[in-house]
């Protein structure tokens, strides 16, 4: 009788146990997913401008945040990945903003070279141009 007693107890607390486990690790920290709808309006120029500037404050400011990027269209490229948005800053060849349009998105067919635009999209970095990531065009 003991025994079984012994084997119940330690049965309760493992029980116990495992419900404060699965309550700490499933639903303590539970907040709803909210979509980002906010973002930091800023031109392709000032952009580029910061991030060979000030590369540490470029990162601080606007890395793996969505922005919405005012600027001119130099160049629209389509490849098999989807459409790609070139947005030129100043007028040397090699500062551009990338925006790589969402594959779920269905670009403007009047997107046209020297037209000006604002892109949203997630700043994904600085390679050679700034990137930015899941892009849709506002305006």
């Amino acid at each position: 009788m003991e025994r079984r007693i012994k084997y119940g107890r330690t049965l309760v607390l493992l029980l116990i146990a495992g419900l404060l486990l699965y309550r700490y690790f499933y639903s303590g920290a539970e907040t709803p997913f909210r979509a980002h709808t906010t973002s930091i309006p800023v031109s392709a120029a000032d952009l580029i401008r910061l991030s060979d500037k000030n590369e540490a404050l470029f990162n601080q400011e606007y890395l793996y945040k969505v922005l919405s990027v005012r600027g001119i269209i130099r160049n629209v490229k389509k490849n098999r990945n989807g459409v790609i948005v070139l947005l030129e800053g100043q007028h040397t060849l090699s500062e551009v903003v990338s925006c790589s349009l969402d594959t779920l998105y269905t670009p403007h067919p009047e997107l046209q070279p020297g037209d000006s635009c604002i892109i949203r999209g997630n700043c994904a970095g600085r390679l050679r141009d700034i990137i930015l990531l899941q892009c849709i065009v506002e305006k």
